[in-house]
């Protein structure tokens, strides 16, 4: 898998969470629901506070826990959090960035599957103790050739 690293010093971000279960695959469903419901005005308020790398809308997985993780709708920013968001601190790290591209959610869902199945076994990696990030574009995310990025978090594994 094709895959650039970036370098990013300590970021918020804002947005709201939700817990995630991984019992059954509950989260194969449960975080595109959340994505449909979330409301319109909300996104565009993410939009507008967006002024980091990663830019733009975000999903961000965090707080891993064995039956599950904190889903996030967020956007990276230096900016105040509204009362109607909650705030993150995403720790310094190296990032493995892993271009998708398809229709959403089975194409990230998909990328997600092929990073920990086939590529962190002879990548040379590990994942580092950081949020996964999830990176979408503007338009049509039903499009088979809709554009957004999987940003894990790496550290070089020791030899010996």
């Amino acid at each position: 898998m094709k895959y650039r690293k970036v370098n990013l010093d300590t970021f918020s971000v804002v947005g709201v969470k939700k817990f995630a279960s991984k019992e059954n695959g509950e989260n194969f469903i449960n975080i595109p629901q959340m994505w449909a419901d979330f409301p319109v005005d909300d996104l565009n308020k993410l939009r507008e506070l967006s002024n980091l790398e990663p830019s733009g809308v975000l999903g961000v997985c965090a707080d891993m826990y064995d039956n599950g993780f904190d889903y996030w709708i967020a956007a990276a920013t230096t900016k105040d959090c509204p009362a109607e968001f909650e705030k993150l601190e995403i720790p310094a790290s190296q990032w493995a960035v892993f271009e998708i591209e398809g229709a959403m959610p089975k194409a990230i869902q998909d990328g997600f599957l092929r990073i920990f199945n086939e590529w962190f076994p002879t990548s040379g990696f590990q994942h580092a103790n950081a949020p996964e990030i999830e990176w979408y574009s503007e338009g049509d995310m039903s499009s088979p050739d809709y554009k957004s990025a999987i940003w894990i978090p790496v550290v070089k594994v020791s030899e010996g």
